[in-house]
């Protein structure tokens, strides 16, 4: 009775057009294998989000982007983490910092266990963080770090060479704890994609990884130290038509969606939605081997030439603010307003262009877009053939954009990227060369000649160490008033994200305050998994 009652469910979920029937199909299968039906009156409980294909989701072969961190982040547990209202304990129960800010002592919880069931202890952590030491991963930045200590089985102490004020959210709440017994034999981690890759402490495993379809079934981590997920598979799976596919009934919730789509599901009604900052930055890059770049008047010019709010009405539709020429998100706690502002102002602009002396200079420049912005692109080319700029628009998909703009291969390029809450770290991307301190991803980095202040390194250096929250705040607003004077990217707009979902399965979604790790802003916070409920249950 059990598998009939399967199959029919099974072919009532598979019967649609668009959505992951093969998925569905296949997930309910992978259930009844794995014993998950409890009895003949219990349904699985599967939860169909909307997902980009992110690569395989261990460590180091998952995508550089923050959705890739969040996809291995379900399989890989860290010492803390953040829920909605901030910093909260993950394996490590509490924690104690020495009077001088320079070690750290966890003690961790004692029932968390990797999912072939071997029990994680200190010596595991003690190797994740040594581990990455040696091995450098994009999103952790351990250079503060002398050395790790094993206490006892469950306490383990870190010492640090010097005061790192962001050390309990950007390192002990991102990186990844890993069972040594597995890791300990990779020396080629970015090849490691074996199923002993995806072997963590996390709330789910992963069941299945469809390459070409770009498509994951994740199972519930029965025995996961918080307590069983409330759901007992997560298929993700890329989908053109999120908003319809909800409708349909093929999706239960959808985070892909553009902002038109997810207003007019809001003013609907049918499904909740909910919206808040990307913490997703666009912006304008400057290859500062061309000579005039490097004249602050010419940059200050293409700010005074750019109708920021016209951008955002006319290109996002809305589904964004203009940018802070400060470059710190408006709804950051370290955002500060006394900045220089560029209001849009042509013939300001062209009154600085005269002023640096390049009046007579024929300024040609090819702007490199992903060709999903070209309509931004196009806004730019008019808006700076305004003021004598001329402008040539060269469209590419973002892989090569990224690749480009990290290579140093561009004259301006427009970009966007997300982790850009959270703590002022992220502003390493503008310190010179040399400083190697803080945790940015490296998927934002600019190759090539950078721009250059030492003013601005002192004290990007000085507020790292700065752990009094009113001091370092009001070294952190020099640093933005450095940035606005500057200009040494051209911050555009911040673009806001929405999530809608079906309330009549899981119940709970949050936007989680400052993004995930450092900063990576979304509602898949893997604890709605653990803390959430099903339905109106």
């Amino acid at each position: 009775m059990k598998r009939v009652i399967l199959i029919l469910i099974v072919m009532i979920l598979t019967i649609t057009p668009i959505g992951c029937s093969p998925i569905v199909e296949e997930s309910a299968e992978l259930l009844e294998g794995n014993n998950q039906v409890e009895n003949e009156n219990t349904e699985p409980r599967i939860l169909r989000v909307d997902e980009q294909n992110l690569g395989y989701p261990s460590i180091y072969t998952v995508s550089p982007r923050g959705r890739g961190y969040l996809l291995m982040s379900l399989i890989f547990d860290t010492l803390t983490w953040k829920d909605e209202n901030g910093v909260t304990a993950m394996l490590a129960k509490d924690w104690i910092v020495s009077d001088n800010n320079l070690e750290w002592t966890f003690n961790l919880v004692e029932n968390a266990n990797f999912t072939d069931g071997t029990k994680l202890t200190a010596v595991d952590v003690k190797f994740s963080f040594e581990y990455m030491m040696k091995h450098p991963h994009q999103w952790v930045n351990l250079n503060m770090v002398e050395k790790v200590e094993i206490l006892d089985q469950h306490q383990v102490k870190i010492f640090l060479k010097e005061v790192y004020a962001p050390f309990i959210t950007d390192v002990a709440g991102n990186v990844p704890i890993m069972p040594k017994h597995i890791w300990e034999k990779i020396d080629e981690p970015q090849k490691f994609n074996t199923d002993e890759a995806v072997i963590g402490s996390g709330p789910f495993t992963l069941a299945k990884y469809d390459i070409d379809a770009g498509s994951y079934i994740f199972e519930a981590n029965e025995d996961y130290f918080l307590g069983k997920p409330v759901i007992d598979q997560l298929i993700l799976s890329p989908n053109n038509q999120p908003a319809l596919s909800l409708k349909n009934g093929e999706l239960d919730a959808a985070q892909r969606l553009s902002y038109g789509e997810a207003m007019e599901l809001k003013r609907e009604g049918q499904f909740k939605v909910i919206e808040g900052p990307g913490l997703w930055v666009y912006r304008m890059y400057f290859n500062f081997d061309i000579p005039e770049f490097n004249q602050k008047e010419l940059r200050q010019a293409i700010y005074y030439g750019i109708n920021r709010n016209e951008i955002v009405e006319k290109a996002l539709k809305k589904a964004g603010i203009p940018g802070n020429p400060g470059h710190i998100h408006p709804d950051s706690d370290w955002y500060s307003d006394v900045v220089k502002e560029y209001t849009y102002d042509p013939d300001k602009a062209k009154d600085l262009i005269n002023q640096a002396g390049l009046s007579d200079k024929a300024l040609e420049y090819e702007l490199l877009v992903t060709d999903d912005r070209v309509d931004e692109a196009e806004m730019m080319k008019k808006y700076l053939g305004d003021i004598g700029i001329s402008i040539s628009v060269k469209a590419m998909d973002q892989k090569s954009v990224d690749s480009l703009i990290s290579e140093g291969k561009f004259q301006l390029a427009l970009n966007g990227h997300g982790s850009f809450g959270g703590d002022p770290v992220l502003l390493a991307r503008f310190i010179g060369e040399g400083v190697n301190l803080g945790s940015t991803p490296t998927v934002t980095a600019q190759g090539g000649k950078k721009w250059s202040n030492e003013i601005f390194d002192d004290l990007f250096l000085k507020q790292l160490k700065e752990t009094d929250y009113q001091k370092r705040y009001k070294i952190v607003a020099e640093l933005q008033n450095i940035i606005a004077e500057e200009l040494p990217t051209l911050t555009l707009y911040y673009r806001k994200i929405t999530f809608a979902y079906n309330t009549e399965k899981l119940n709970g979604w949050y936007y989680t305050k400052d993004g995930v790790a450092i900063a990576v802003p979304t509602t898949q916070n893997k604890l709605i998994y653990i803390n959430g409920t099903w339905g109106n249950q």
